[in-house]
């Protein structure tokens, strides 16, 4: 595995003032991630780490030739397999209850980070990093006409990286602006199978582009809210999982509850919603150089 650059942020990080965006929320710390930047609490700042991650391809050069060779000796991919990017992880951002594992956060899609990519990689990445993948959704192109439709239409796999499940309850979705881009956040789950909206499993996400196409950012947050199941709870909004077969029938009907639920109780979401977002609209991502 090549060797990664690790760099811990603690008191002495750079500090700057915090950026006004909607309601005053406090964002007083600048973080550097190369050329980019961001401003997020000073709780936040204390403990955040920020690592440069090379581009990580399905297949080795050697193992991408023999799949040519022959397509039956082929990988899944896992969503660590992602372009050369910049990963700022956020212990202090988790609610109470949620660890974030510094470990494993590059191949776990609900770990609170901001992770900008170069966008250029990504019709590679299912490949030896070298050769386009024939036909792939991840162009340039593809990106951002999926990133814009998102705001008026569900997309269960949105997020180019690779999650073996698919986002529901999407919700609350709004345009956020940044400084070089725009993108869109939604809450979300990622389920397999039809299940209860679950304390610990709601996520903040935001999924943008560069306005010159060169970045690509996702950032994840989970979030907690009073009211959701906990542990083995098995009801939620009159809605029962002891009888399977007949809440996957409703499954639709509990969906669009659920969404309407949430969006009722934003306000009691944690983290803030306010705070999330000015932390994303201070982002600067002009371009990837």
């Amino acid at each position: 595995m090549k060797r990664r650059e690790w760099f811990q942020l603690i008191g002495t990080a750079l500090a700057g003032a915090p950026q006004a965006v909607g309601k005053t929320v406090a964002t007083d710390g600048v973080l550097k991630a190369g050329e980019f930047s961001i401003s997020v609490p000073e709780k936040w700042k204390a403990t955040a780490l920020i690592e440069k991650v090379p581009s990580k391809p399905l297949y080795t050069e050697a193992e991408w030739k023999a799949h040519q060779a022959d397509p039956q000796m082929s990988y899944k991919p896992s969503y660590e397999n992602r372009p050369e990017h910049w990963a700022l992880r956020f212990p202090a951002a988790s609610p109470k209850g949620i660890e974030l594992d510094l470990a494993n956060a590059g191949d776990d899609p609900t770990a609170s980070q901001i992770l900008i990519h170069k966008a250029s990689e990504w019709p590679m990445i299912l490949t030896d990093g070298k050769h386009e993948e024939p036909g792939t959704r991840n162009t340039l192109k593809g990106l951002r006409e999926r990133m814009d439709a998102a705001l008026v239409k569900d997309d269960r796999q949105l997020s180019p990286a690779f999650a073996d499940a698919s986002q529901t309850f999407m919700c609350l979705k709004q345009r956020l602006d940044f400084d070089g881009g725009h993108g869109v956040r939604m809450l979300a789950q990622w389920t397999i199978e039809p299940q209860l909206l679950r304390r610990g499993e709601l996520q903040y996400f935001f999924f943008g582009m560069s306005d010159d196409d060169s970045c690509q950012i996702l950032a994840t947050f989970p979030v907690i809210l009073p009211g959701l199941p906990t542990g083995e709870s098995t009801e939620h909004l009159g809605r029962s999982l002891a009888k399977y077969e007949q809440f996957t029938r409703n499954f639709a009907a509990y969906s669009k509850e659920a969404t309407t639920w949430l969006g009722q109780h934003a306000g009691e979401i944690t983290p803030g919603l306010d705070q999330l977002d000015a932390v994303i609209k201070s982002l600067v991502a002009r371009r990837w150089t």
